[in-house]
């Protein structure tokens, strides 16, 4: 009877699935820093071991997919492609830094993002998912918090993680100067006509 029931459950979600897909792409930090569509990470840095401030980075080029059901409103299987390259904090030696020593984009070019869902877009309150991320060639687990809704024909999701350097095993690029905080806060805003 469960198999029967999952069966009927997946046909009648993939009559009314379509693929959502969309590259989004600006030509600087300051585009990508006003933009409604934006993938943001945050860091703290504490310099002299006084002065502790954020610094915030945009990524300038990523692209998501998922499955949409049209009928219910149901969004799943969200998957999104980073750029490593692209990421920007506006500092050249900071962002060569990160490039390099931290997320080796030569040898991993993208970062990928799962959530599997499903996000409910009829409802707007916020809810803690499982996902996963292909950072440096491996995959680790996370929680995120999305909320999603509907508002004149438009699709809004935001949401934030926080990720630690050392779970996703990303070198520290503190120096003795400036150390980073481990934790990494990453904010998502997606806004789209459907």
């Amino acid at each position: 009877m469960k198999m029967i029931l999952s069966l009927f459950l997946f046909l009648s979600f993939s009559t009314y699935a379509k693929d959502l897909n969309e590259v989004v792409k600006y030509s600087s930090f300051d585009d990508a820093k006003n933009a409604t569509s934006q993938l943001k990470f945050i860091v703290e840095s504490t310099k002299a071991g006084l002065f502790a401030s954020d610094v915030d980075g945009y990524v300038k080029e990523f692209s998501y997919t998922a499955k949409l059901d049209e009928k219910h409103m149901i969004l799943s299987d969200m998957t999104i492609k980073i750029k490593v390259a692209t990421m920007d904090t506006d500092n050249e030696s900071r962002d060569t830094k990160l490039h390099n020593l931290c997320l080796s984009h030569t040898d991993y070019p993208e970062i990928i993002v799962k959530v599997p869902g499903p996000l409910f877009l009829k409802e707007s309150r916020t809810h803690k998912y499982k996902g996963s991320v292909n950072i440096r060639g491996k995959e680790k687990p996370f929680e995120i918090e999305l909320s999603q809704h509907l508002e004149n024909g438009k699709m809004i999701i935001s949401g934030e993680t926080i990720w630690g350097l050392k779970t996703m095993e990303i070198p520290d690029p503190s120096i003795l100067v400036a150390k980073l905080s481990d934790e990494i806060r990453i904010q998502i805003k997606i806004e789209r006509l459907l």
